[in-house]
């Protein structure tokens, strides 16, 4: 009885540990949605059969979408986690205070934390285009030169998304919510696992919304275009100037925003606490 008593008063102290962070309950059972629902648009999927290709154009061949996605997801992944778990992880170790005070400006404190993270992601995403290559067949058109700029472009757009995380976890020492709320809208709005228009075609003009306010959407919508349908850059130039109009507004925002945490954390002497 005794033990069961003690793993009870355990349970107790970790179930309001976890409430008391309600934003990122909240965020986890949106996850659970957000899984869900794309599942069901991949069994409606597979209940269609052979996708529209006229509607579909990007779903041309199921497993080259699938890989297009997987990989382009993997990189915009780390985009938006990577400097907040590198501010959490320098918390937990209690060294954020002295990598912050030294005269290293802000930019430098963003790329440096998160290099390690692309290049490790860069390896990753290349072995899904890889090996649909070398062991299924899977063949890609267009520009690699160009579909790589999508990328990059993307990416800096979704990092941006991830300073204003890092943001969060600097102020609030805890970063999940923000990624797990964002790897939702990547996963489900942007057509990684299923087209975005079936997804618009359910829920209307809010899911075209959804679509459209989320960077990853129009990047790989460019990425899927040049690699499986062989599209120029003038045929992708709309997609390009969506990207560049976001990363116009979000990357000075998301650099004041983040200064602004630093100087908070500063002032209230909460840069060792975690």
């Amino acid at each position: 009885m005794n033990l069961l008593r003690r793993i009870k008063a355990f349970i107790v102290r970790d179930f309001q540990l976890a409430i008391s962070y309600r934003f990122e309950f909240f965020i986890k059972i949106l996850w659970i949605l957000g899984v869900s629902t794309t599942f069901y648009f991949i069994a409606q999927l597979a209940s269609r059969g052979l996708l529209d290709t006229a509607n579909y154009p990007n779903w041309q061949n199921l497993l080259t979408a699938w890989l297009t996605g997987l990989a382009m997801l993997n990189y915009f992944l780390v985009g938006f986690s990577s400097l907040a778990n590198a501010i959490r992880q320098e918390q937990m170790q209690g060294t954020l205070e002295s990598v912050l005070l030294t005269p290293i400006n802000v930019p430098t404190v963003i790329i440096s934390s998160s290099a390690w993270a692309y290049v490790e992601a860069t390896f990753y995403s290349f072995l899904y285009l890889f090996f649909g290559w070398a062991f299924f067949n899977v063949q890609y058109q267009g520009s690699f030169l160009l579909a790589a700029f999508f990328l990059l472009l993307t990416t800096l757009c979704l990092a941006c998304l991830g300073i204003l995380s890092a943001s969060f976890a600097m102020v609030f020492k805890r970063g999940d919510p923000f990624a797990i709320f964002l790897g939702v809208g990547t996963a489900l709005f942007s057509g990684v696992f299923f087209p975005k228009e079936m997804l618009q075609e359910e829920l209307g003009s809010a899911g075209n919304a959804l679509s459209a306010i989320n960077p990853s959407t129009h990047g790989l919508d460019g990425i899927r275009s040049i690699l499986i349908q062989g599209k120029t850059f003038t045929e992708v130039q709309p997609q390009l100037l969506v990207l560049l109009g976001f990363l116009a507004v979000l990357l000075p925002f998301s650099l004041w925003v983040f200064s602004n945490a630093v100087k908070k954390a500063k002032r209230d002497g909460s840069l060792i606490q975690y």
